[in-house]
């Protein structure tokens, strides 16, 4: 009896610690790459997390026939359901509906792994949801500490996860039947507790 009772009372201070976890505000920073592609091409991206809303900036690198490098700019807005498409270097942008579809179904393993030695939990794509006679695997591993209350999953345009079970995506890896792998994995996280300036549409104009 007296052991129920130290099990029941672990499980309420655990409970209880989970609710306490503030939801993060601030910057995180993503490398993307495919490992095993012979050109070896790594982008970046930069997801900044606001009050019910997040800011997903890409950085392309310049080409031979451009030689600086481009940014894309999108602002999804979990209260009004609206994503705003911005144009970074002709200052202007559009509002469409919140694309709110999930391309995969993730279940938590329940086993930890790490990244950037920040402790996460495995997710797995459900195999019903994607070509297996392309893909060996679909995975994700989400922050055991960073969360992001009020938004369950997120996925970028219906396809990239950024929250899986309130959990802040850190790591995103597809592997492929010959061995390649697309990744998208933390580099740098910042908390920050204004970060309406990164929200700003001041001196843009709608398309």
């Amino acid at each position: 009896m007296k052991s129920g009772f130290v099990v029941v009372l672990i499980v309420f201070f655990f409970i209880n610690s989970l609710l306490a976890q503030q939801s993060f505000k601030g910057i995180v920073k993503y490398k993307m790459t495919v490992i095993g592609a012979s050109d070896g091409r790594t982008d970046s991206m930069k997801v900044v997390f606001g009050n019910n809303k997040i800011k997903t900036v890409f950085y392309l690198p310049s080409t031979k026939e451009n030689n600086k490098v481009i940014t894309k700019s999108y602002i999804d807005n979990f209260t009004d359901n609206t994503t705003t498409d911005i144009d970074d270097e002709g200052r202007t942008y559009s509002i469409t509906a919140l694309n709110r579809d999930q391309l995969y179904k993730f279940t938590n393993t329940n086993k930890f792994d790490a990244v950037d030695n920040k402790l996460c939990f495995t997710f797995i794509a459900d195999k019903a949801d994607f070509d297996n006679n392309k893909y060996q695997k679909i995975e994700c591993l989400a922050s055991v500490d960073f969360l992001y209350r009020g938004v369950l999953n997120y996925f970028f345009y219906g396809i990239q996860p950024i929250v899986i079970d309130n959990r802040i995506v850190f790591d995103f890896t597809t592997t492929e039947k010959d061995g390649r792998k697309s990744k998208l994995f933390l580099y740098e996280i910042t908390a920050v507790e204004d970060v309406e300036n990164e929200f700003s549409l001041k001196g843009m104009n709608v398309k």
